[in-house]
């Protein structure tokens, strides 16, 4: 899987190969004045510059190094923050194919396969042909269910804005990531109070239609969760490992 921030600390391979040439070049010089004219100076030149070499070259193996070790911290911070938020996501787009499921039994969808847009667009579809006592029971159920999902993504955003300085601090918080974050906290701001004030179902659909459409494009400029818009799944086998490493190959084409 790819990350929007990974390995952010670099080498400066260009301050170790200027400084490393530039000793070179000058110990080459020194040699070339020794040979000529047996200079004392020259020669003393040209083993200090022989020693800056080796000094380069030891202290940029000491750099690989402390690079690896900072980029590994980094990396780790980096998953463990945000990998809440994208467990939170995905269950969020997990309730569509569950609602889906429980509420239509009428059908066997447990072991149908489809992406998150399919099953929302499927549910949005079934619920239409439900009378309207139906609806009502369904709209509670929803409510309940989305709720739930959606509490557990804002709780998530939440504990990142409170770690900004230690994300900061490892490289692994910058402005695209917080407009990034920004997306998905706009997204939902206020969803749960809608929901809770028994919303009709126009105003319902009206907004989850919203929020697929957006979260369809939030998902896709994450690079880390781009994937998510091509996972097929089941209700009654979320995780499957084959259909998960398929939608990495269709997001990276």
């Amino acid at each position: 899987m790819k990350r929007h921030t990974d390995n952010p600390y670099k080498i400066n391979i260009k301050m170790y190969a200027s400084i490393g040439g530039l000793s070179v070049l000058v110990m080459i010089v020194a040699a070339i004045c020794n040979d000529i004219t047996d200079s004392l100076v020259s020669d003393i030149v040209k083993n200090l510059a022989f020693g800056c070499v080796a000094s380069t070259i030891v202290a940029f193996l000491i750099e690989i190094g402390n690079i690896k070790e900072k980029n590994e911290k980094a990396n780790s911070v980096y998953d463990a923050v945000y990998g809440d938020l994208q467990y939170q996501i995905l269950s969020y787009v997990e309730t569509w194919a569950r609602l889906c499921s429980v509420a239509f039994n009428d059908e066997d969808y447990r072991n149908k396969k489809h992406t998150w847009i399919e099953w929302y667009e499927i549910v949005r579809n079934k619920f239409a042909e439900c009378d309207d006592t139906r609806q009502k029971e369904l709209m509670n159920f929803f409510n309940e269910q989305l709720i739930d999902s959606i509490d557990g993504i804002e709780k998530s955003l939440n504990q990142i804005n409170s770690q900004r300085y230690m994300l900061t601090i490892n490289e692994v918080y910058d402005e695209s990531l917080r407009r990034i974050l920004s997306d998905y906290r706009f997204e939902f701001y206020g969803v749960k109070s809608i929901l809770k004030e028994s919303c009709d179902k126009d105003q319902f659909w009206d907004l989850f239609d919203a929020i697929k459409l957006d979260l369809e494009k939030y998902i896709y400029n994450w690079i880390d969760i781009r994937h998510y818009n091509y996972y097929r799944f089941t209700p009654s086998n979320f995780y499957d490992k084959e259909e998960m490493l398929h939608a990495v190959q269709e997001c990276n084409k």
